[in-house]
C-alpha cells in the first residue's frame, strides 16, 4: 500500500504521516523527495523546497497566459522541478509500503489500485495555536493566519496549474480527517483502520 498525505498548512499532516509510518512499519518520505529531486536536477534543494508544491497567483497567471514578462527572467523552472519530483515519487511508490507527504503525489499516482489518498485539515484557530506552539510565541494571531492562508493559496495555485483539479476537494481523496477534532495519534489510528479495511476489500 502507498499512502499519500496532503495537508493544510499547520494541520499536523507531517507529524501524522510520521506516526502512521511508525505504526505500519512503512517508509516515510517528505523532504527526502526534495533532496532526491535536487540531486536529479543538480540544483540547490532550497529552490525545490520553495517551488516544488507552491506557486504564486502572479506566476500562475503568467504561465497560464503564456506571457511571462521579460523582467521575471530567469523564471522558476516549475516544469523541470515537477518532472524530477514525479520521477522520484513514482520510484518510491513502486517499492511499496510507504507514506508520501505533499508534492501532488495523489495526482501523480492516480489510477493505481494500491494508493490511499488522505487529506488532513483543521480549523484556522487550531492551526494558529499549533504554529504558536511550534514557534514558541504568544499572540501574533493575525500574522500567523495571513501566512497560513498564503501558504495554502500557493499550494492551491500549484496544484491547479499542474492537475487542473482543485486542491483539497474531497473527491480527490480516499479519506479526509479533521485534525482539530481528532488528535494526531487518533488520525494515524483511523488511517491504519482504513488501510486494513482497504486490504480486506481488495
Amino acid at each position: 500500500m502507498v499512502i499519500t498525505i496532503s495537508r493544510e498548512t499547520g494541520s499536523g499532516g507531517h507529524t501524522i504521516g510520521k506516526l502512521l509510518a511508525e505504526k505500519l512499519g512503512y517508509a516515510f518520505y517528505d523532504k527526502e523527495i526534495v533532496a532526491s529531486a535536487a540531486k536529479e536536477m543538480g540544483i540547490d534543494e532550497k529552490l525545490i523546497l520553495e517551488n516544488g508544491e507552491n506557486m504564486s497567483d502572479q506566476d500562475y497567471i503568467d504561465r497560464k497566459s503564456g506571457l511571462i514578462p521579460h523582467y521575471k527572467q530567469p523564471d522558476v523552472p516549475y516544469e523541470e522541478i515537477k518532472e524530477a519530483q514525479d520521477k522520484v515519487i513514482r520510484s518510491i511508490a513502486d517499492k511499496g509500503n510507504c507514506i508520501i507527504v505533499g508534492r501532488g503525489a495523489d495526482y501523480i499516482l492516480r489510477g493505481r489500485s494500491d494508493v490511499l489518498n488522505v487529506f488532513i485539515h483543521a480549523d484556522m484557530e487550531h492551526r494558529v495555536r499549533r504554529v504558536q506552539r511550534h514557534e514558541g510565541v504568544t499572540g501574533q494571531e493575525e500574522r500567523i493566519q495571513r501566512e497560513l492562508e498564503q501558504k495554502d493559496r500557493s499550494r492551491t495555485m500549484y496544484y491547479r496549474y499542474f492537475t487542473e483539479r482543485e486542491w483539497g476537494k474531497v473527491e480527490n481523496y480516499t479519506l479526509a480527517l479533521d485534525a482539530g477534532v481528532f488528535t494526531k495519534t487518533q488520525c494515524a489510528e483511523l488511517i491504519v483502520k482504513a488501510v486494513e479495511m482497504r486490504v480486506i476489500i481488495e
